[in-house]
């Protein structure tokens, strides 16, 4: 017992003495990792089966893909020339609305009711095409696994497989896989490799939006800010794996120490940024402006290290897209993605026309919302922070809108939205008004509690 209360003491002088924003950081990292962790336990146990009733290729298909076990099956949900609608009774049975029949899953024979003994046919469409894992492996635990989708797998199969072994893995940069694959020797699988580096990555933007948000208002400003950055809606992929996280890192890292004058420091973490996500670029801009502020732009062989170390950034990344070869070396047209380079008024009117013909998602009038919201707060806040932040978010939302996707306008815009830091300030400004803290609170708890389910449940929705 005494032993035990001089360690108490140094854990306490230990805490008192970090910084104030390693403090907060940590504190609200563990509160939100316990907040998805209820709820995505939640998820596995309410709903332990992701069903959909399709039809592609003009086939009727049903999806069945097990939360607990990662377990996918494809069936044509036709019988004797009835169309099926199916919906989960257990984690092991389903049932058709219109007879009540009751469908072991695995066997897909009906165990009990009308259609006893009859069995549904397997599904042109094999399960990879609908839950794609891209060669990796489903990973074997269930409440961890369940954050391996979409493009989690693209990046721990490129880490795992480099690329080149599956058509169109050179869309995403290299900086993430290599660090994932540079990591799996110590854990032994690489999505946990992957699941580790955003969570660390995550509790460091934490901190570092306090410091930033911290010298734009004050200690309650940047606290606001930060939960609302946490509770929005997209925030949740921050701790899966994929790239929001490792990129705002060397985003503000980078526009730190520009603001410093550290050119070759704010060089290295913008090449981290374009290696890691090609809007890093948009990082060039206001590493420019701030060298021009200082009256001496490119007279300083500093300055040019530090350009010349960001546009490394970007030829490296051409340089691995051309020993691929197989959408061209500039990004112009992703045959693979139904995608290519529009002016940006393209892409957002071809939103607007989506959703005037009545043919739109729920997603999709969320991108451009989440758009349209974006824009309007870059406007209106140019004045109320530093312009070398803004020029950042200004031209971070140009390389948002002049990809256009034909198959869904503003594709991914919600989530790439996460990367507009500095306009999260004004849902902190905002939210000194009551009213509007409570708008703010209702609207991004519950959107974040439904996309991030669906999220779960193989729902694409950004």
């Amino acid at each position: 017992m005494t032993t035990a209360v001089p360690i108490n003491n140094a854990l306490v002088q230990s805490w008192k003495s970090l910084d104030q924003s390693w403090r907060f950081a940590m504190l609200t990292f563990l509160a939100i990792r316990v907040f998805y962790a209820l709820w995505s336990s939640a998820i596995l146990t309410i709903q332990p089966l992701a069903i959909q009733n399709i039809v592609l290729s003009g086939e009727p298909i049903l999806t069945v893909f097990n939360l607990q076990t990662s377990q996918a099956y494809t069936y044509v949900r036709q019988v004797h020339g009835q169309v099926l609608t199916f919906h989960a009774v257990s984690p092991s049975t389903i049932a058709d609305l219109q007879t009540g029949s009751i469908w072991d899953i695995s066997s897909a024979v009906a165990l009990q009711g009308k259609y006893q003994g009859s069995k549904l046919s397997p599904s042109k469409t094999v399960p990879s095409e609908i839950y794609p894992y891209h060669r990796t492996k489903p990973y074997p635990i269930g409440w961890l696994a369940i954050w391996q989708r979409f493009d989690a797998n693209w990046y721990t199969s490129v880490a795992e497989y480099g690329y080149g072994t599956i058509g169109g893995d050179d869309h995403f940069p290299p900086l993430f896989p290599v660090l994932i694959r540079s990591l799996t020797p110590l854990f032994g699988s690489a999505f946990l490799a992957g699941l580790l580096i955003s969570h660390l990555a995550t509790l460091f933007v934490i901190k570092l939006l306090y410091d930033t948000f911290y010298e734009w208002g004050g200690d309650a400003l940047a606290k606001r800010s930060v939960l609302f950055f946490l509770i929005y809606p997209t925030s949740f992929f921050l701790f899966s794996v994929y790239t929001e996280s490792v990129f705002l890192v060397a985003a503000l890292l980078c526009l730190q120490s520009m603001r410093k004058s550290s050119w070759a420091w704010a060089g290295f973490w913008a090449f981290c940024a374009i290696i890691t996500r090609l809007q890093g670029v948009a990082l060039i801009i206001p590493m420019i402006y701030l060298m021009w502020r200082t009256h001496e732009f490119l007279r300083k062989s500093a300055h040019w290290f530090g350009l010349s170390l960001a546009g490394m950034g970007g030829l490296f990344y051409l340089f691995l897209r051309s020993t691929q070869v197989t959408n061209g070396v500039v990004p112009l047209v992703e045959s693979d993605w139904h995608a290519h380079l529009v002016p940006p008024w393209e892409t957002y009117w071809y939103a607007i026309q989506t959703l005037a013909s009545g043919q739109f998602t729920f997603i999709d009038l969320f991108n451009w919302a989440v758009v349209t919201l974006f824009i309007l707060l870059l406007v209106a806040g140019w004045r109320k922070i530093p312009l070398e932040y803004n020029l950042y978010s200004a031209f971070s939302l140009l390389i948002i809108l002049i990809r256009i996707v034909e198959t869904q306008p503003l594709i991914s815009a919600s989530r790439y939205s996460l990367t507009l830091f500095p306009s999260f300030i004004f849902f902190g400004l905002a939210a000194e008004n009551p009213w509007l803290r409570r708008a703010i609170i209702y609207t991004f708890i519950p959107l974040n509690l439904y996309l991030s389910a669906q999220f779960f449940l193989w729902g694409w929705v950004a």
